[in-house]
């Protein structure tokens, strides 16, 4: 049975369905046959989510008890909310950890009729790998921001319902594509005229493109895992910040200037912009947290388990994602 068959005349429930990937998700749902209730915030933005009659919209606190009288009805529940940017270390457990724990309660509550429970987490949830090293599900988690603890205290609960759930996490590295907005600020920037380059060190990571990753969650219910539950889902391949920035000004047709950002500098901006962020009643864009995540050498997964054992393969590379990123920002007046 192949991943689109099986979503036809089905139901899911999609957490942080106003999302980035949220909303991609509820797009590929629906354009598949799939009924969706989409559980979003009160202040959540939903110029993203779909207007289709099979959309149901439901304004749900997911760290309250109350029921979700929709899980009764679905098939499959994806766990998308979270958290990416927060001010506080409390702030990113109650919105990647503690909320996992009252959504996984509600779903013992109704008897546990899903057949799947897809829960999103993050390659932050593992830690940095060592260069040349990709990391894999076995390896020992070392997160090294508040986000990444807060996203294996999240996956941790996940486990733990996992023997009455079908629950199978996945990790994926940096996402991009279109709507995303933080990987834009970096080719906004390139299309600007500027290479900015964090120190002199190499630095490499992970990517999926954001229509393989839809394809791997819905993948991941049609080939439910009997044993393993945690798997990394990428590109498959390693990529330097070169081999991105080069890609991206071939595709933009720019001939950018280079300038070597000092990490002691990135420091003190990204102390300037919290303390900026505090009194604006904003998140910052750049705080001391996000520089932990950056100055790392290395967010290389290995994707290999859930290749084989769900015959996966991405559709797209790095040129042919970064090309229809970059054509759609140009669409949608971004660039």
């Amino acid at each position: 049975m192949s991943g689109t068959s099986s979503l036809e005349n089905t139901t899911a429930v999609v957490t942080g369905a106003t999302g980035f990937i949220g909303s991609h998700l509820v797009d590929y749902l629906v354009e598949h046959g799939c009924t969706v209730h989409a559980l979003v915030r009160k202040t959540s933005d939903q110029r993203w989510l779909n207007k289709s009659d099979q959309v149901k919209i439901h304004v749900i606190d997911l760290l309250q008890t109350s029921a979700i009288d929709c899980l009764k009805e679905a098939d499959y529940l994806f766990h998308c909310a979270g958290l990416t940017k927060a001010k506080t270390r409390d702030e990113f457990f109650f919105g990647n950890a503690y909320s996992c724990q009252t959504l996984y309660d509600r779903c013992i509550a109704i008897g546990n009729k899903l057949k799947v429970i897809v829960h999103l987490s993050s390659l932050a949830a593992a830690g940095p790998s060592i260069q040349g090293k990709p990391s894999k599900e076995k390896k020992t988690c070392k997160p090294v921001t508040y986000y990444g603890e807060s996203k294996l205290a999240g996956e941790e609960i996940a486990l733990k319902y996992s023997t009455s759930l079908p629950i199978v996490i996945i990790r994926p590295p940096v996402v991009y594509g279109p709507r995303e907005q933080n990987f834009f600020v970096y080719l906004k920037t390139l299309s600007r005229g500027w290479d900015i380059k964090i120190g002199t060190s190499r630095r490499e990571l992970s990517l999926v493109y954001i229509s393989d990753l839809i394809q791997a969650m819905v993948q991941s219910i049609t080939f439910y895992p009997q044993k393993e539950k945690i798997y990394y889902v990428t590109d498959g391949e390693s990529y330097a910040w070169s081999d991105i920035s080069d890609c991206a000004i071939k595709i933009l047709d720019v001939r950018p200037k280079t300038l070597i950002v000092p990490k002691l500098l990135l420091h003190f901006f990204s102390f300037f912009f919290e303390t900026l962020a505090w009194f604006s009643g904003k998140t910052a864009l750049l705080d001391r947290q996000r520089m932990i995540d950056i100055c790392q050498s290395s967010w290389v997964a290995s994707p290999k388990a859930f290749f084989q054992s769900h015959k996966f393969k991405p559709k797209n590379n790095l040129a042919k994602g970064l090309k229809e990123t970059i054509d759609w920002y140009k669409e949608n007046d971004w660039l």
